[in-house]
């Protein structure tokens, strides 16, 4: 995916992608990652200078994924859809993409093991965690789990890998990276704590210790709508840039990443790319909750019996709309025991509006 290939219709990397320095590992190179924190990123290299760039790794399946980033020297082009017009944006800051089926488990370990490595996120889906949503503690007794704490130095799992690369790091003397969940689940960043001190502590006490005293893991809050790549999908962003691309991705305009601030490491100046760096995610959580996905049901459900097939159908009828916006401040506001004032005018008119242009029910 060479540059002069693309057209016009493209905002292409300006920035030396030599300079970046593999800061951040991802787990879980997915479509929504492509659209949402590879897009962040991207976001502070173009305008900001920023020298962060990732390693993206899959564990577990997508090996088609990593070999088309792989054949594509690891550009990949995000296509964002809204009612008046498409965009695309080439995304250039993957330095590495990485397979364990493909690479070998050793070669991941080593990048992770890297000295300059001070981030490792996830976005993995739910089940990768392997804790009960009941009590959030991590199964100790499913296959694939009780099998790492078996072989720790082979692991299979996400957190099995985490231990494994945070074990070699306090061994070699290194510092330990900041372990940071980008799924969508609520407390992510207590999730992932509790999964990989459990994990820690079934494997080695005193690993599990230094994990405790020298590893954070922030919750974040992420928001993007992203479908599934579709042929027409492909077709469109081929139309876009003049270049055909497997590993692209189509999603809305509106993005939001609310991130708690609390890194060992260091991290880019995510909030210079719209993220809001907070002290507590819950109250975000909360909003997105009941603002957007209650009223979200409010009006699939109603629209519905009015006859309507979409929920912009539902959006486009004024009295809908004020009905949406009256049930969010009288009913779903006053329920959330934060001040709704620290909660952006920007995020809450974004995630009203913005989100529905693009909803079935």
């Amino acid at each position: 995916m060479g540059n002069n290939l693309l057209s016009a219709k493209a905002t292409l990397p300006v920035y030396d992608r030599n300079n970046l320095a593999p800061r951040i590992i991802h787990l879980g190179f997915g479509a929504f990652h492509r659209a949402h924190q590879g897009v962040y990123a991207d976001i502070l290299a173009t305008e900001h200078f920023s020298d962060w760039g990732y390693y993206e790794v899959n564990l577990i399946g997508g090996e088609q994924q990593i070999a088309d980033l792989q054949q594509q020297d690891n550009l990949y082009t995000v296509a964002e859809m809204s009612a008046d017009a498409w965009t695309a944006r080439v995304v250039g800051v993957v330095k590495k993409a990485l397979h364990v089926q493909m690479d070998g488990l050793e070669t991941v370990l080593a990048a992770m093991c890297e000295p300059q490595i001070a981030i490792v996120s996830l976005t993995i889906t739910e089940k990768g965690y392997f804790h009960s949503p009941a009590t959030g503690q991590l199964m100790l007794d499913h296959p694939m789990v009780a099998a790492d704490v078996q072989n720790p130095h082979q692991p299979k799992t996400a957190t099995g890998v985490i231990v494994e690369a945070l074990a070699r790091r306090k061994a070699a003397g290194l510092p330990a990276f900041t372990v940071m969940s980008c799924d969508n689940m609520p407390e992510n960043g207590h999730v992932m704590r509790d999964v990989v001190t459990s994990y820690a502590k079934a494997v080695d006490v005193k690993l599990a210790q230094w994990i405790e005293d020298n590893v954070t893991f922030p919750s974040t809050m992420v928001d993007r709508i992203v479908p599934a790549v579709t042929e027409d999908t492909l077709a469109k962003i081929e139309q876009l840039t003049g270049v055909g691309d497997p590993a692209g991705v189509a999603c809305e305009p509106f993005r939001q990443w609310v991130i708690e601030d609390n890194f060992v490491a260091g991290r880019p100046e995510w909030e210079k790319a719209g993220a809001e760096l907070v002290s507590d995610v819950l109250p975000y959580e909360e909003m997105k909750l009941r603002m957007l996905n209650g009223s979200h049901s409010f009006l699939a459900y109603l629209g519905y019996l009015a006859g309507y097939q979409h929920i912009n159908d539902c959006m486009e009828d004024e009295h809908y709309r004020y009905a949406k916006w009256h049930l969010n401040r009288s009913q779903f506001g006053i329920r959330i025991d934060h001040d709704l004032a620290s909660i952006s005018d920007h995020s809450l008119a974004s995630q009203s509006i913005t989100i529905w242009h693009t909803s079935d029910h």
